[in-house]
């Protein structure tokens, strides 16, 4: 496409679906489907170097899944790599621009399907060895954020990124399989809200009103029991800035490892998260968190006007 096509055909799609809203996408020629004064989000370089350094194979081999994938920049910047991808999005706005992104830059290596992340399974869409679930966990609602995670653990055969809010208490207490879960309710949609304001909602949930979210120790139980065997918490490359309540896990699919010098641990059973960790260091890196921006907050406060 020329530049005078891409311009012409990025203006149209603003005018049928609205600007873009985060993903500043490179689409050739120094054209940029927000511009050139925005430089996207910093979350794409963790993701991407996380899983650089974790799956230790060259990216183009891989294959990628990118669920709820917005307008498309991760699965854009694996598939510029080389590796096979496909991204699941659910509104007609966010796949229309992700397309044409796609189109811009010749990737046809990528493919993006319009659906509902919940109705997806290995079944239905195969097996991958990396599977995003970058800013969508949070927009479930239960029991679908627990039926989710399970959904990722059969179709992951490496690992998966999750890039998630998470609640810093525990008001809601919720029951899957046997299993407490604890967190919070943060509201979506208004009760009244039509489905065509819902569509419109572009980061917000697909359809449901409500989404819970769970607490950092009950997600990391949730993975343990949804079939994960490791899940590490990614803090590099920084992003100094982002808010106090988001982490980037990594969770990894393997094999529980036998102890051959200490075998009497083999039959330990795994033990869960607990809500309280006193000082634990996850307490503690929160309190110095907040602390630091809160002292943000109060500095601007201070600053003249």
């Amino acid at each position: 496409m020329t530049p005078h096509e891409i311009i012409a055909e990025r203006e149209a799609i603003i005018a049928r679906c609205g600007p873009w809203t985060a993903h500043n996408i490179h689409l050739g020629h120094g054209i940029y489907t927000i511009g050139t004064g925005t430089e996207g989000r910093l979350v794409l370089r963790r993701i991407v170097q996380a899983v650089s350094d974790i799956s230790r194979s060259p990216l183009s081999s891989l294959r990628v899944l990118d669920l709820a994938c917005l307008e498309g920049i991760y699965g854009i910047e694996f598939a510029l790599h080389g590796a096979k991808v496909i991204g699941i999005e659910g509104r007609s706005a966010n796949i229309e621009k992700a397309k044409f992104a796609a189109r811009c830059l010749k990737l046809p290596n990528i493919e993006f399907i319009q659906d509902d992340v919940r109705k997806i399974n290995r079944n239905t869409i195969g097996e991958f060895d990396v599977v995003l679930c970058a800013g969508i966990f949070y927009h479930l609602n239960s029991p679908d954020v627990f039926a989710f995670a399970e959904t990722i653990a059969e179709m992951t055969t490496q690992f998966a990124i999750f890039d998630t809010h998470i609640s810093l208490g525990a008001s809601e207490q919720r029951q899957y399989k046997g299993y407490s879960y604890n967190g919070s309710i943060f509201v979506e949609h208004a009760d009244i809200a039509t489905d065509e304001q819902k569509e419109r909602s572009l980061w917000a949930s697909l359809d449901n009103n409500q989404s819970f979210w769970l607490t950092r120790a009950s997600l990391l139980n949730l993975l343990s029991k949804s079939g994960f065997s490791s899940v590490l918490e990614n803090f590099n490359p920084s992003m100094i800035g982002e808010f106090d309540n988001r982490i980037m896990l990594t969770a990894l699919k393997g094999k529980r490892a036998p102890l051959l010098c200490s075998p009497l641990l083999n039959e330990r059973p795994d033990v869960e998260w607990p809500e309280n960790m006193g000082t634990h260091s996850f307490k503690v890196l929160n309190t110095f968190t907040q602390l630091a921006h809160a002292a943000k907050r109060r500095a601007r406060r201070l600053l003249p006007v």
